[in-house]
């Protein structure tokens, strides 16, 4: 059975910039083998970990309505969680709800001030980076498509959020 992995990408990327590939894959890729246990369960973990970091976003920006960069990356997170819930739909596996969209205990986590927040956001990034390296990326070895999409989603996060909530805690 082939799958099919489309980019659905559109839209200004962090910083006003065009997105460069939307964390996704730029062109539909066939994917012949079925998904093992193991890159089942990395997909879901990228997924969840997706959700959690757009709900902390959301929820920093009821407290600091347009505060940047949140507003701008929590829409990448969005395309992040899609993209991964395309991966999930190649391969007709039901995706997961967004248990953690609209959380008390999330909002209750925000700090006081925006250079907090951003520090916690800046050392989220970092975490998930070494999640995706260290612990997601090599379950998911053997699935380009996969590997492809984890990859870009990594870079983003390495790359590109990272430094932003870097100059926003750096700015106090």
């Amino acid at each position: 059975m082939q799958h099919h992995i489309e980019s659905s990408c559109g839209g200004n990327g962090r910083g006003g910039r065009r997105a460069q590939g939307c964390a996704g894959v730029t062109a539909p890729h066939d994917i012949a083998s079925p998904l093992s246990p193991a890159a089942l369960s990395a997909v879901i973990e990228a997924l969840e970990d997706e959700y959690h970091a757009r709900a902390f976003y959301r929820a920093i920006l009821e407290r600091f309505p347009g505060a940047k960069p949140f507003s701008h990356i929590v829409e990448a997170e969005s395309r992040h969680a899609a993209a991964l819930e395309r991966v999930l739909a190649a391969y007709a596996v039901p995706v997961p709800s967004d248990r953690h969209a609209g959380s008390e205990e999330i909002r209750r986590s925000v700090p006081a001030a925006l250079a907090c927040a951003c520090e916690i956001a800046a050392q989220a990034e970092i975490d998930n980076v070494s999640l995706y390296e260290d612990k997601l990326l090599p379950r998911v070895a053997g699935y380009q498509a996969i590997e492809s999409v984890f990859s870009r989603l990594m870079q983003a996060s390495r790359d590109r959020h990272l430094p932003a909530f870097q100059r926003c805690a750096a700015r106090g």
